[in-house]
């Protein structure tokens, strides 16, 4: 026995940032011959805007002839809250279930913070999420059977920590190089701690990388926290190029910082990229 894995087929599917608490985890047809158990969820697609739960699905086909999954419908409901209802006939992707061989299929629910709003009340840290539907598989003679799915979950009101950038604090400034040191904060507005477990950095200044690399030591944000961290950076204006020295000779230089963060919460681990332009005043530290 094998296992095939169809993503293409839940493509149109409105995609919900959870990790299940999971309630009926297995649908069964009322004939037992076709089953869905749901393997595992897992947190993807993190922004500002919103989040995307995924949901591997197992459907096993117990019987001696194929199915075809021809539709499925499914109702998401928010703090026991209607949210969204969708219906889907698959017209020219039905997805073939052979005897003994089990597909595993990708089904994503998306939630948008924006839209979210009517559902949550003031400051709250999590909510409640139920997705619960049948899908519709077509046997031989048009035989149809429909298996009904339910699943509870929460999921986290999450903010996306900020970036603060403070006064470069320049040590050296010659027409050779530079040292200097690049000072920021990440802040976490939210009413609960983020495990912040790895960040790696990009510094940018005139279109050009200057740092490329990890912040070492504790990284943990503590809810509101702002936690300040420290780039000691030397530059070689001749190997680098005098379009450095040009900027930082500027009275507020202009700088990028991007971050790819992971971190790990309740609902597991989960990643998310922070970014910020501007520009820096100079403070003469030698």
């Amino acid at each position: 026995m094998h296992e095939k894995v169809d993503n293409k087929v839940f493509r149109l599917l409105m995609p919900v940032f959870l990790v299940l608490l999971l309630w009926g985890q297995t649908g069964i047809a009322a004939g037992k011959e076709l089953t869905i158990t749901l393997l595992e969820s897992k947190i993807q697609d993190l922004t500002a805007e919103g989040l995307t739960l995924s949901f591997l699905v197992r459907i096993e086909n117990k019987s001696e002839t194929p199915y075809l999954i021809s539709s499925y419908q499914y109702r998401v409901l928010v703090n026991e809250k209607e949210y969204f209802t969708q219906l889907i006939a698959l017209e020219n992707e039905k997805l073939e279930i052979k005897p003994g061989e089990p597909v595993l299929v990708n089904f994503p629910v998306r939630l948008s913070y924006q839209y979210l709003k009517p559902f949550l009340t003031e400051n709250q840290k999590q909510a409640n999420c139920q997705v619960s539907g049948q899908m519709y598989f077509v046997g031989e003679k048009k035989k149809v059977e429909k298996i009904p799915f339910v699943w509870e979950m929460s999921f986290p009101i999450f903010k996306l920590p900020g970036l603060k950038f403070w006064p470069l604090q320049v040590k050296a400034l010659t027409l050779g190089g530079a040292e200097f040191d690049f000072v920021f904060s990440m802040v976490n507005d939210n009413a609960y701690e983020v495990l912040v477990q790895d960040v790696n950095l990009e510094l940018i200044l005139a279109n050009k990388t200057i740092f490329n690399g990890k912040i070492e030591g504790d990284k943990t944000l503590a809810a509101g926290q702002e936690k300040t961290f420290k780039l000691s950076l030397l530059l070689d204006f001749f190997e680098q190029g005098r379009e450095l020295r040009d900027e930082l000779e500027k009275e507020k230089p202009e700088f990028k910082l991007k971050a790819l963060v992971r971190a790990d919460s309740a609902w597991g681990p989960f990643s998310f990229m922070l970014e910020k332009t501007d520009r820096v005043e100079k403070q003469l530290n030698r």
